[in-house]
Formats: C-alpha cells, structure tokens, sequence
C-alpha cells in the first residue's frame, strides 16, 4: 500500500504535467530522457522504480546513504553511518525519494540557462554547449543509495567465498551467514537496479553542469588540498634525518583511508567499478559498461581544472584491471575513450605509463592478444580505431610528462608492434575483399592513413624503431607494400601521408629501360 502511494504521489506531480511537458526547454528535455521506460537500453526498469520500491533495502547491516552539502540547493548535509535498524534504513530511503520527486518538479520548471552565463572557467572541453539544471542534483542522492547498496552487497559477496575464521563466535558466523543469504537472494534485484542508477546518473551527467561540478568539486578540492600537503611534508622531510620523502600517490591514500566514512558519489563510482571488474553475475558486464559510460561523460563535460578529479582513478589502478584478458571488449573500449579525455590534463597524461602498473602495456597486449572471442570483428575494429586516435593525441600532446617512446618501460617496445599488427590486420581484410567490407572500406582506409602517419611519427622519435620492428618485420614488409600500393591510388593524398610512406617503405627504385636492352 505504501509503495502504490509514492506512485500516486509520482502521477500526481507536476512532472507529468503535459502542459509542462510542452514546453521546449533543456529542463523538458533532459526529463524525457528521465522518464524513458527503460532508462537503459536491455534492461527492465526506469526511474519510477527507484522512485517508489523499498525491495533494495538489504536486511541486517545496511549502508545509508550521504547526502550532498550543496547550500544553493537546500540539500541538507548527512553523515554516512551504518544502521542495524532495516525501519531507519527504509526511512532514510523515503526521504532521497522525496527528495527526487522535488528534483523532478524542479526540473520540470527549469528552462535550463545556456553556457552564456556560465563563467569562462566553468566552460565545457569537449562539448560545445551545456546547461545549467540545478535541480537535477536534487536526485543524485536517490542514485547514490542504490550504488551503495549494490557496493555493499559485493563486498559482502566477496566475504561468502571465504570461510569464518576459527575464532568468530557463533553468533557472529549465524549473522554473516544472514547476511550473506540476504545479499544472494537481493542479488539479481540490485543489479537491475544498479544498472537503472547509473542510467538514471548519465542522463544527469549529460544535461546539467550543476551534477558535473557537483560530482567533481569536492574531489578536486580534495586533490588540491593533497598536493599542498606534499609539498609541505617535502620541505618539512628535507629538514629532519631518517624521513621519506613522500608522493601524491602516499598521500592519497592516507587521506582515503582517513575519508572512509563520507565517500562522494564519484568516489562510489570508481568503488563501483572496481568491484564489478572482479565480480562475477548476469549484469556484470552491464554494469561495468554503464560505469565507464558516466565517467567518460563526466570527463567530456569536464573542464580542465576539474579533470584532477580522476587522479584517485588512474592511481588506484582500477582501469587497469579494466584492461585484462578477462574483461569484454566493450568495457576496454570505453577505457580508451575515457583516457583519450584524460589526457588533456599533465598530471594525468604522467600516470597512463607507471612500469609495473603501466595501463599502456595492458592496452597494447590486448589489442595484439584479442582475448574477447566472443567479440565481433567490427568491435574489434572499432577499438583499433580508437586507440590510433588516442595515440595520436599522446604524441602530438606537448606534456614532457607523457612519453610513449625513450622509457625503460616495455610500453615503448610493444607500441610499436601493437601498431603494426593492427595495420596488418586491417590490410589482410582489404587484399580479402570480403563481400561484407563495402559498409566500411571508406573507414579502414582512414584508418590505415592515419596508422600509417602514427607510426611515422614514431619512427622519427624512437632510436630503436626498426630494432622494434624486428619482433613483426614479416608483417611490417607485408602491410606496408599493401597498404602503399592502396593509399596510392586513394585521391587527395596528403604530402604528409606520401612523405611518411616513401620513408617507412621506400619504393624499389625503377629499373631504366636502356639497361635493360643492354642486359
């Protein structure tokens, strides 16, 4: 019964209003794209199910959800804490649905002002207009419940594969034991769930600066604060014997460690991820996916000063658990698509080539591997295509702090190799002439064009290039007379483009006609 009054209260609210509904603002707009049933594409609920079930509340020890501090909003400030009473976590769940259902009739009555009145900091890198929906940040903490919910119910998921130890008491063994019974039977629930969360965030994330910068902000003060205290922590180190010097890295770890309590929702978001790349369920791959989806968005509508936000990302290495063999295709695609955002910011471009934990690596060894058998070649494909372009914004990217070439690290061999297979496999489907190519043979072109331009590129930076050829020399000679004999004939071809095929594969000189008559 309580259930079906939250929905009248829903159907009731001036959200649904068609008179609203009429009106063509960017407030209209982005609740449309709210209202879709199903918000995410292949699953089974939209946002009125978050807005009105209480099924997600786990029994036992339940994690309620912080809200956001944000004053201009009226968003009161709460404390995250963990609650054996399942009556308080349901109230607390009523009260981010109430507090949704506001956002929605704000929305609904928001025009959405442009990026002319945004200041000239705050404009977007990527995107060339964005809107300002302040209430839309009014449902970010309705998602939030639900992802920790779901964070929670892996982690103790995780818990059940191993076996108490010998000194719990028996009490304590028939209370994980409940808990863990609960998490399996809420399983599929939360998932589900999950997946229309982040749904629900990526639509909020695409239309209103006000969920970016909320979402980023505290982060990016965070990070700040981090490297004031590094710098301080040097000076003061230098002064006193027997210290270490200590790194960004170090500090960001103490100081998660000491904000374990009040994590932001971006903070739950990478949790998230690397919690679904170890996890095992029907919807992991779904989640997984719908988790890098909102972070390349965040990043897109970034702007360069809160791009540092991700720093907690890249130095948790959590994508690069993401690019593994045992992670689908689809996710490692979007993980190049987010680092190609990445690196418009210095200090983040330093930390895509660590050695031991060198995200490069791994994406280099994938792409040569293709462990995804299930993959379709056009994914395949696709992923190439994106990785050229990435590594093309890294070598044209005038950071010192970013080298693909000249490190000890084994990323500079494989780039080179990785480049190469690539170009063979795309001119191996070409010489085919599959009866299936016309769709993209336009677009293998282009690729093979700009692969081409990339490697030469390479070639005048790297000392070692043909020592690295050595490993594929076999294809390089292949490919690079197939792919020379093709973007010759391709009209409009670039004096770059003919220059950096003369010198990669340099043509066999022609043999004079007089010589041989004389022969």
């Amino acid at each position: 019964l309580e259930t079906e009054l939250v929905k009248q209260d829903v159907m009731k609210s001036n959200v649904f209003h068609s008179g609203v509904l009429r009106q063509n603002t960017q407030g209209s707009i982005l609740l449309n794209a709210l209202m879709k049933q199903p918000v995410v594409r292949g699953s089974l609920l939209g946002l009125c199910h978050l807005l009105s079930s209480n099924s997600e509340v786990l029994p036992g020890s339940v994690l309620q959800p912080s809200f956001f501090n944000t004053g201009s909003t009226g968003i009161s400030s709460l404390r995250t804490s963990y609650s054996q009473d399942g009556a308080s976590s349901l109230a607390a769940l009523r009260e981010v649905q109430k507090l949704a259902i506001t956002g929605l009739n704000l929305i609904a009555l928001d025009e959405g002002s442009s990026e002319g009145d945004l200041a000239e900091s705050e404009q977007g890198l990527f995107l060339l207009k964005r809107f300002k929906i302040p209430g839309a940040v009014h449902l970010l903490p309705l998602v939030e419940y639900h992802i920790s919910a779901y964070c929670q119910a892996l982690q103790l998921w995780a818990k059940s594969r191993n076996s108490p130890s010998e000194d719990q008491s028996v009490s304590s063994s028939r209370t994980n034991s409940s808990i863990i019974s609960a998490t399996e039977d809420f399983r599929s629930t939360l998932e589900e769930t999950t997946i229309t969360s982040l749904g629900v965030l990526y639509y909020l994330v695409y239309y209103s600066w006000d969920v970016v910068y909320t979402l980023l902000s505290s982060e990016m003060k965070r990070v700040s604060k981090m490297e004031k205290n590094t710098m301080c922590n040097n000076q003061s180190d230098d002064k006193k014997e027997n210290s270490r010097p200590q790194d960004l890295t170090v500090e960001t770890q103490d100081a998660a460690n000491n904000d374990q309590s009040q994590p932001s929702l971006f903070k739950k978001l990478i949790q998230l991820l690397a919690l679904s790349s170890s996890a095992t369920g029907s919807q992991k791959v779904s989640i997984m996916n719908q988790s890098l989806k909102v972070l390349v968005k965040l990043a897109e509508n970034s702007t360069a000063e809160l791009l540092i936000s991700f720093w907690h990302l890249l130095s948790s290495h959590t994508l690069l658990h993401v690019v593994c063999p045992e992670i689908p295709l689809s996710a490692v695609h979007l993980t190049v698509r987010l680092l190609a955002m990445l690196i418009h910011h210095q200090k983040l471009a330093a930390q895509f080539c660590c050695h031991s934990e060198c995200i490069l690596l791994a994406l280099y060894m994938y792409i040569t591997s293709r462990p995804d058998k299930s993959a379709p070649e056009m994914l395949w494909f696709q992923l190439e295509q994106e990785t050229v372009r990435f590594l093309t914004k890294c070598v044209r990217c005038s950071s010192p702090s970013l080298l693909l070439l000249g490190t000890d690290c084994q990323c500079s061999l494989e780039i080179v190799k990785a480049l190469i297979i690539m170009l063979h496999r795309q001119w191996v489907k070409i010489r085919r002439s599959e009866s299936n190519l016309s769709a993209y043979k336009d677009r293998i072109v282009q690729f093979l064009r700009d692969t081409v331009l990339l490697l030469h590129s390479l070639s005048q930076k790297d000392k070692m290039f043909h020592e690295h050829c050595l490993e594929v020399l076999h294809q390089y000679d292949e490919a690079m007379s197939g792919v020379r004999a093709i973007l010759k004939k391709t009209p409009n071809l670039k004096a770059s483009e003919e220059l950096a095929l003369d010198e990669l594969y340099p043509p066999e000189p022609e043999v004079d006609d007089q010589e041989m008559d004389s022969s």
